[in-house]
């Protein structure tokens, strides 16, 4: 799947984009040159405010800029939002203050300059379809799990959107429609979420104490009220039966929602990615095994299942790689509209 047409830059060489990948905690900034990192900056992310945090990311934007004594192009940013990604609007936001703000509109006038949004798990999709087993791929679906579970689809070597930019909310799609409330921004019970989020994970582990208050998860809950996910995947590699059942029943949860995906998207590459991926030795050969159990076996034995391979760097590398899309002649005449106030 190739990057992406760049414009020239006045020596005729690639004009370099920045990518900007804000999270709860940190803002992440990199100059993206032929879908790669030149140079990087991370900054606390300031929530409290939509203008202390639109001012953080013009800073540390800035910054980045003057330091390399580049003259990007374009800058591509994601965020842990639904995007209306035709304006650019923030129609929902959790973690961060931009619910409702016109994000392209709003930053292509402080960084004078395009810019595009979405949704960071679609920016992770894009940069882990460059670098799946075998080389670039055009046809990919990643599942991010973390506090919450995020997902991206990336179909022909473009993100799948849905209509209007919303769609591909694969960490709400149900596995079980008995199963737990979903703990996130979702009004339904037995999601993705609900099973295999660090979130869930804690929940379950925390019961699991609570009920058998003379195990390790028992001497976790009584320490501080309840087992983290972190302690619960320490647990599980020192070989804490009861929290390798639980990391196991995750994956089978899992693997249910992965053989919907195959069967719906036909991908190439299946990637688990999020801080809970670190932990993917002890879920993901369930999820594997529960994947090929239910999924169309024609369609399952073309697909690869594996953890993301970008790490943390996927979103900022992602967003770059989405701003070098957006400038095919397609996308200039929409992303353009970002700067329009500054004439």
């Amino acid at each position: 799947m190739p990057a992406g047409p760049q414009r020239a830059s006045p020596d005729g060489a690639a004009a370099p984009v920045v990518g900007v990948d804000v999270g709860g905690t940190k803002v992440a900034v990199a100059l993206i040159e032929n879908g790669e990192i030149v140079d990087a900056l991370e900054r606390p992310t300031d929530v409290a405010s939509s203008e202390a945090l639109l001012a953080g990311i013009e800073m540390v934007v800035e910054e980045l800029v003057a330091r390399t004594g580049a003259s990007p192009a374009r800058a591509g940013v994601g965020v842990p939002s639904q995007i209306d990604f035709a304006t650019g609007c923030v129609v929902s936001s959790v973690n961060i203050p931009l619910a409702g703000v016109e994000l392209r509109v709003e930053l292509g006038r402080r960084l004078a300059m395009p810019v595009v949004v979405d949704n960071d798990a679609n920016c992770a999709a894009l940069a882990e379809a460059q670098v799946t087993p075998g080389g670039p791929t055009s046809h990919l679906v990643m599942y991010t799990l973390g506090t919450g579970v995020g997902g991206g689809v990336v179909i022909d070597g473009r993100i799948f959107r849905g209509a209007s930019g919303l769609g591909a909310e694969l960490g709400h799609v149900v596995v079980d429609e008995n199963g737990p409330q979903c703990p996130g921004n979702c009004p339904g019970w037995g999601c993705i979420e609900a099973f295999c989020s660090g979130t869930a994970l804690e929940r379950d582990a925390t019961e699991v104490g609570e009920a058998r208050p003379d195990s390790r998860l028992g001497r976790l809950v009584a320490e501080s009220g309840a087992a983290r996910g972190r302690e619960v995947v320490e647990a599980a590699q020192d070989g804490d039966s009861a929290a390798r059942d639980l990391l196991k029943r995750l994956g089978r949860h899992l693997g249910v929602g992965l053989a919907g995906a195959v069967n719906t998207f036909e991908p190439q590459h299946v990637v688990i990615g999020g801080g809970l991926s670190r932990a993917g030795d002890l879920f993901l050969e369930s999820a594997r095994t529960e994947a090929a159990a239910r999924a169309l076996p024609a369609l399952f034995e073309r697909v690869s299942i594996s953890i993301a391979r970008r790490g943390s760097e996927a979103g900022v590398v992602g967003a770059g790689l989405l701003a070098l899309h957006e400038l095919e002649p397609a996308g200039d005449t929409a992303a353009s509209e970002a700067t329009e106030g500054e004439t």
